[in-house]
């Protein structure tokens, strides 16, 4: 057998086995200024900090991991329905950009059970101030409301419970976990609502931003619900950026 054949079979081997090691993705560590925590006792307490400063380095985002910028944090669309009285609205949001929730947020309590991999915590956000493009149809206490234009959600001194449904997966033999659900339920303090051109009317438009804001407990007990769904849908897609990439025993120490 001359040589040339077996230069040419080699020459495949490698270029075979080039292309699987393509198709093999390389686990991933957290980031090296990532504070990381062993289960222990002292577990849901080490969390507490560690997350804390995590969630500030990634303020401006990680390439690696794939997160981008979250100060301001640029979200595409909310669409936020509330069908019973007294309210009956559909509220979409668009190109908005969420400010300060980052910034100001603490975490002040973890409760965990990573058998089941479940992981509660609470919250504190000083503001969450939201602006975009809005679209809005429907009726707030008897009275019909439509418009579109820009619009501004601040929400004041909120505390945030954090529910993380996470299921375990092996890639290339290794434990991963994903996030299933991510459960959000927000309670402010304060909720400040303006939305321009409501009625396509300047008259009409400030007399409603002014009873929306008198009335703000009542419109926005009724539309939370749909708030807090739609970030628990941002949360957990930023969430699972981490989680699907860093393998489990490499983001909670054994």
């Amino acid at each position: 057998m001359s040589k040339r054949p077996t230069v040419i079979l080699l020459l495949l081997i490698a270029a075979v086995a080039q292309e699987t090691a393509k198709c093999v993705t390389a686990a991933q560590d957290l980031p090296d200024n990532f504070p990381k925590c062993k289960r222990d006792a002292n577990f849901d307490k080490c969390l507490v900090d560690a997350v804390n400063q995590a969630i500030q380095l990634l303020k401006s985002g990680n390439k690696e991991l794939g997160i981008p910028p979250l100060e301001p944090l640029t979200v595409k669309k909310l669409v936020i329905d509330a069908g019973n009285a007294p309210i009956n609205l559909r509220q979409a949001l668009k190109n908005v950009k969420v400010h300060d929730m980052i910034s100001t947020s603490k975490i002040q309590r973890y409760r965990t059970d990573l058998d089941k991999h479940l992981i509660i915590c609470d919250s504190k956000t000083d503001r969450i101030e939201m602006i975009g493009d809005y679209e809005m149809s429907g009726r707030i206490l008897l009275l019909p409301i439509t418009g579109h234009g820009k619009a501004n959600i601040t929400l004041v001194n909120t505390k945030i419970e954090h529910r993380l449904i996470g299921e375990p997966f092996e890639k290339d033999g290794v434990k991963y976990m994903r996030l299933k659900e991510y459960r959000v339920a927000m309670d402010p303090k304060r909720v400040y609502l303006h939305f321009e051109n409501l009625f396509n009317d300047k008259t009409l438009s400030e007399g409603m931003n002014r009873f929306l804001n008198e009335n703000w407990e009542t419109v926005f007990n009724e539309l939370k619900v749909g708030y807090s769904k739609s970030f628990g849908l941002v949360f957990r897609e930023l969430s699972n950026k981490i989680f699907e990439k860093v393998p489990f025993d490499n983001i909670f120490l054994s």
